[in-house]
C-alpha cells in the first residue's frame, strides 16, 4: 500500500495540494496557547511553545496534521497565571477567542477535516474553546464531524507527577512558571530558559478568592507562583513523554481509523 504521508506533519509546511489530499483522512490538531508572563526565567510564549511541542510530537506519533498554533489565549487569572498586570501578557477577551476558534474550525471543516483535536495549552482558555466548538456544531456542521478538546497536562499520570515532585505535587494552578513549565522548557527549548534568573519569591499559598481590579502584591512580583529551582530537563522529558502518550492514546481511542502510527 502506497504511503501518502508528506515529509512534514505541520500544516504550515505543506503545500495546499499536499494538505488537500490528506485533510479528509487525517486527524487535524489545533494547538491553542497564550502569550503571558512566565517569570524572569521563561519566555512569554511558554504556553504556546509547550502546546505546539506536544502537538508536534503527537502529530508525528499518529500521523496527524498539526495546524498552526493560536499564540494568544484568554485573560490571565491572578491565581493561575499572575494576572494581567505584567508587561508582555497579551490576552484576548473571551468573545474574541471564541470567534477565532470558531472561524478556524469552520475553515478546517470546509477543507474537509472531520476529526479535529483542539489541544489546549492555557488553563483559562477552557470554556471559550468549548463555546467556539459549539458554535461550529450549532451552525449546521456535517453529521460525521467529531471534535475533541483536551488540555495537554490532563493525561499526565499520578506516578509521573510523583516522580517529578517527590515532596508532593502542589496542584496545577501553582505550577505557573514553576517546576512543570520550567522543566518542560528545559527539555523542549533549553535555549530559552535562564536558570540564573530563577526568582526566590515564588508563593505557595493564596487566598481562596480573587479581587478586581487586581492590586500589585496579590501575587509574587516575579510572576512565579511556586518554586522552579529544582526543575530539570529529565523531569521535563518524563512529563512531556507521558502527556504525548496520553493525548495520542485518547485520539487513537476516538479516531482510530485515521491514526497511521509514527510519521
Amino acid at each position: 500500500m502506497l504511503d501518502r504521508r508528506p515529509q512534514t506533519v505541520l500544516m504550515a509546511e505543506m503545500t495546499w495540494p499536499e494538505y488537500a489530499a490528506l485533510v479528509a483522512e487525517r486527524v487535524v490538531i489545533l494547538p491553542v496557547g497564550s502569550t503571558e508572563q512566565h517569570g524572569p526565567h521563561l519566555p512569554l510564549g511558554s504556553d504556546a511553545l509547550a502546546v505546539a511541542e506536544v502537538g508536534l510530537r503527537v502529530g508525528r506519533q499518529i500521523g496527524a496534521i498539526v495546524a498552526p498554533t493560536i499564540p494568544y489565549g484568554y485573560r490571565s487569572a491572578p491565581r493561575s497565571g499572575g494576572g494581567e498586570l505584567f508587561t508582555g501578557t497579551t490576552s484576548l477577551t473571551g468573545e474574541t477567542l471564541i470567534h477565532v476558534v470558531r472561524d478556524i474550525l469552520t475553515a478546517l471543516v470546509r477543507h474537509g477535516a472531520r476529526r479535529i483535536v483542539v489541544l489546549d495549552g492555557h488553563y483559562e482558555n477552557n470554556m471559550f474553546l468549548h463555546e467556539g466548538i459549539h458554535l461550529v456544531l450549532d451552525a449546521g456542521a456535517p453529521p460525521d464531524l467529531r471534535i475533541m478538546k483536551i488540555l495537554w497536562v490532563d493525561p499526565i499520570q499520578q506516578k509521573t507527577l510523583d516522580r517529578a515532585w517527590p515532596d508532593g505535587f502542589p496542584g496545577w494552578a501553582l505550577e505557573h512558571a514553576a517546576h512543570l513549565e520550567t522543566s518542560l522548557m528545559l527539555a523542549a527549548r533549553p535555549d530559552l530558559v535562564r536558570m540564573d534568573a530563577v526568582p526566590s519569591d515564588g508563593g505557595d499559598a493564596f487566598p481562596v478568592y480573587d479581587m478586581y481590579p487586581q492590586l500589585e502584591g496579590f501575587v509574587p512580583a516575579s510572576g512565579v507562583l511556586s518554586d522552579p529551582s529544582r526543575a530539570s530537563a529529565d523531569a521535563g522529558n518524563d512529563l512531556l513523554d507521558d502527556s504525548v502518550a496520553g493525548v495520542a492514546a485518547a485520539i487513537t481511542a476516538e479516531f482510530g481509523d485515521a491514526v497511521l502510527g509514527p510519521a
